[in-house]
């Protein structure tokens, strides 16, 4: 069977060279005719992996094949990278990716790959917003307080975070935009910052609307700001850094689609297509805001763009902050 296959596949190839058809155009009118891996660095249950879920089904529908979702967890996403850095240019293998993973290119002495120059961008795929919430047991109850309070008793305010997560990044960058001077308590994991805060152990945080909404509503913390350009569905009255003042703290571009180096423009179009109609639908939507997600689409360009202006962000700030993740 397989040498009938191989001649098959021959003589199709050359029945488009002789119709003056070029094989990567003939190659995206055919695609896709199997499934695609749509692969996640994180864990099931990890917000990405949530947003890659919703969004995978339509997409698939859209496309006429399954698109499966696979994730290879750690370091920071790295692992995910080097597998599609490896696989087959042709448009079966993609990958969703955040801050997370451009932090630690610039954070990380072992980071092997380069989002700029190692991958091809499809789309963004939604934004999550972080939000700076206080302790209840704090007496502030706006962003202005708890500069004033955090001015008056310099190194004395804590804020809780993950070493190299994208809050410790967005913490640091609230400090020296207001020139303060709180002292970074470390954790394992997002959760167990978050409910030392809840408790009262630690004063601030950074962490994203969806982890802060049950905790706000249960009394145990007070969000003073939200990041991106609209304030959250989740959190209304909340107001977002830029009405505070603060525009420049802001997470960034949120989730984005990237494909294997080298990978047609035409399939990629084909892709960035699908990514484009489907967060336009009223149920993907309402699926990502109940995440806290803004839903989002772009063009490869688009996100080009967005990429590199996101990039040098990232690189001078892990610079200035001097945190290697290693």
């Amino acid at each position: 069977m397989q040498p009938q296959k191989s001649s098959s596949l021959r003589r199709r190839s050359l029945c488009l060279v002789a119709l003056g058809l070029p094989w990567t155009a003939a190659f995206a009118q055919a695609f896709p005719s199997k499934p695609l891996t749509y692969v996640v660095g994180y864990g099931a249950g990890a917000g990405i992996d949530a947003v890659a879920r919703i969004v995978a089904q339509r997409v698939g529908e859209g496309l006429g094949q399954p698109v499966v979702v696979e994730n290879r967890v750690g370091a920071a996403g790295s692992i995910a990278l080097d597998y599609l850095y490896r696989s087959a240019p042709d448009g079966y293998t993609i990958l969703i990716a955040g801050a997370s993973e451009l932090i630690y290119q610039y954070a990380s002495r072992n980071a092997r790959r380069d989002l700029l120059s190692d991958y091809t961008p499809v789309s963004l795929t939604g934004a999550l917003p972080l939000v700076l919430a206080v302790s209840e047991t704090l007496p502030v109850k706006s962003v202005d307080e708890l500069v004033a309070l955090a001015k008056s008793k310099p190194g004395k305010l804590n804020y809780a975070t993950v070493v190299g997560a994208t809050p410790h990044f967005m913490s640091e960058a609230f400090n020296r935009s207001r020139g303060l001077d709180m002292t970074m308590v470390p954790y394992k994991s997002s959760h167990d910052a978050a409910l030392d805060v809840a408790t009262g152990r630690v004063e601030v945080m950074f962490t994203t609307v969806v982890a802060a909404v049950p905790l706000a509503k249960s009394g145990k913390i007070r969000v003073l700001g939200v990041t991106g350009k609209e304030r959250s569905s989740l959190l209304p009255d909340v107001p977002t850094m830029a009405e505070i003042g603060l525009p420049q703290i802001d997470v960034g571009i949120g989730y984005y689609v990237l494909a294997p180096k080298g990978t047609p423009k035409e399939v990629i179009s084909t892709l960035s297509a699908q990514w484009g109609r489907v967060m336009k639908m009223k149920d993907v939507q309402e699926k990502l805001a109940g995440l806290g997600i803004e839903p989002k689409s772009s063009t490869p360009e688009e996100l080009e763009v967005a990429l590199k202006s996101e990039a040098a962000r990232w690189r001078r700030l892990v610079k200035d902050v001097g945190v290697q993740v290693d």
